[in-house]
């Protein structure tokens, strides 16, 4: 049944909803009594993914709990916290929020490479998840996301391999989703705009200047010449097995 849409936030979680609902159905991210830890940066994508997954627990069948967590570090070490809006932002949605500095190995080098990064940021959430009960990781990478990692996969190792959408570990004790796979970054830049959002901006610094900044470089430039280059380049790069992420 279609819920009555009472404003155009709502209209707008309506239908970035009908996208997420086809990546959960299809890879089967989300079953009942699920206790799903959403990572949180403060981005728009994640913001919007814990709003969405906030939204859709009226109306779906599947019920399940949900939890935030963020991990404070960058590729130079542990870091500041959320600012105060999004705190504040969060508590609104009635949505614990866990909060802890990045776990990093004995005689990491700083700064880290953004595989460095990624990995040590997703053990720091992997634990969290197991102190917090949670066995659903909830990553919020939207379509360019996959995008951008078939491209550099497919440019440095001639591979055509992107993100897995639904990856089990620990003998599938932990689950990590991603169902924003399907939703486009446009869909939630204007999610975020109309919801007025507290989002916080990418203060890494090695955003500008990383592999992947390259890669969204020349997508920007393929997408001006051709409209479905995103999700033609994801729907190829699921042909093949997903990416390693241990």
């Amino acid at each position: 049944m279609t819920p009555k849409l009472r404003s155009e936030l709502e209209r707008q979680l309506f239908f970035a909803n009908k996208k997420v609902d086809k990546a959960i159905r299809e890879y089967s991210m989300i079953e009942e009594g699920d206790r799903i830890l959403v990572a949180v940066s403060g981005g728009k994508d994640s913001l919007c993914l814990l709003q969405l997954l906030k939204w859709r627990l009226k109306y779906s069948p599947v019920k399940y709990e949900l939890a935030a967590a963020h991990v404070c570090g960058d590729s130079l070490g542990p870091s500041e916290g959320l600012p105060n809006e999004v705190l504040a932002w969060i508590e609104h949605l009635g949505v614990p929020l866990y909060s802890r500095n990045i776990v990093l190995p004995e005689n990491e080098l700083l700064p880290m490479n953004c595989e460095r990064c990624s990995r040590n940021r997703r053990r720091t959430l992997f634990e969290m998840c197991q102190e917090h009960g949670c066995n659903k990781l909830a990553l919020a990478h939207n379509l360019e996301d996959f995008a951008h990692t078939a491209l550099m996969n497919l440019l440095s190792s001639g591979r055509l391999q992107t993100m897995a959408f639904r990856r089990d570990y620990f003998g599938g004790k932990i689950g990590v989703i991603r169902p924003l796979a399907y939703v486009r970054e446009h869909d939630l830049v204007r999610l975020a705009t109309i919801g007025q959002f507290p989002v916080v901006s990418n203060k890494c610094p090695l955003a500008y200047s990383s592999k992947r900044a390259a890669a969204r470089k020349i997508m920007q430039c393929l997408s001006k010449e051709f409209k479905h280059a995103a999700e033609n380049l994801v729907r190829a790069a699921k042909q093949n097995p997903p990416i390693g992420e241990e």
